[in-house]
């Protein structure tokens, strides 16, 4: 089928779908891919998209990252997080209009599942992740981490040091760092060592959801800013969490996303 018929077919379905339901059509929301929408390739008066089921792999707050195949775009929306539980496991189509600053993004404007239409809206203000490309990594030290352990000999060694770490799991799990931090925190995991992170802005948490979420690697620059203490020498044996890190910087997609400080 070409790819016009294959428009007009979904067309047909995404208009069925909404005056089967009570919800009301907007001819000018043009259903396509994700693709073909981020790339131009299909004209609609406004931007305004139409998209079936969207596959998002992290969501914070207002601000989201939607995934298609290699391709990954943010969306926003009004307390978007939430909304999207009311369709979680449904099939479900977004209205959305790509907007173009401060990055290209797509803003959602209604979801429809089943019966109902869920408003969602532009929201009030999202802090999106800052990308470059040709990133400088040379005031990262290449450490081989792997060899630490979370003793305090080895731990010295590391102390208020900016280093890489590549390969490590992201979990979110309870920490209950003596002396210090108690709660939920992302923990980036290595067979010998782990470290959690340390207060990360809402598009680092972001991030390291869609990490955690797609099950894939971690990789990116952090600072070790905590000298090891012998209070908490028992806590560090028993879970392998040398202590916090703040983050600096995370590789994702082929880019660079660094830590943007006021």
């Amino acid at each position: 089928m070409s790819k016009l018929l294959s428009i007009l077919a979904v067309a047909a379905l995404f208009a069925g779908l909404f005056t089967g339901c009570g919800g009301k059509l907007e001819e000018t929301y043009m259903p396509v891919s994700l693709r073909d929408a981020s790339q131009g390739q299909i004209a609609s008066p406004g931007f305004k998209f139409g998209f079936d089921t969207p596959r998002f792999i992290a969501v914070d707050g207002d601000l989201g990252l939607v995934r298609e195949g290699n391709l990954i775009e943010f969306f926003t929306g009004q307390d978007l997080e939430n909304k999207l539980k009311m369709v979680e496991g449904k099939k479900y189509f977004v209205g959305a209009r790509k907007v173009f600053s401060p990055l290209p993004h797509f803003t959602i404007d209604f979801m429809v599942a089943g019966g109902d239409t869920i408003k969602v809206g532009e929201p009030y203000s999202v802090e999106f992740p800052a990308i470059i490309k040709g990133f400088d990594e040379g005031d990262y030290e290449g450490i081989d981490v792997t060899a630490l352990g979370p003793s305090t000999s080895q731990l010295g060694d590391i102390f208020d040091t900016k280093f890489r770490i590549e390969n490590a799991t992201v979990t979110y799990e309870q920490v209950d760092w003596p002396g210090g931090f108690s709660g939920m925190a992302y923990v980036l995991s290595l067979p010998n060592i782990r470290f959690f992170v340390d207060d990360p802005t809402a598009p680092m948490e972001l991030m390291l959801r869609a990490f955690m979420n797609e099950h894939l690697y971690f990789e990116g620059g952090v600072k070790y800013g905590e000298r090891p203490a012998a209070g908490t020498r028992n806590y560090r044996e028993r879970t392998k969490i040398a202590g916090p890190v703040t983050l600096e910087y995370i590789r994702y997609g082929g880019s660079v996303l660094p830590v943007v400080k006021e």
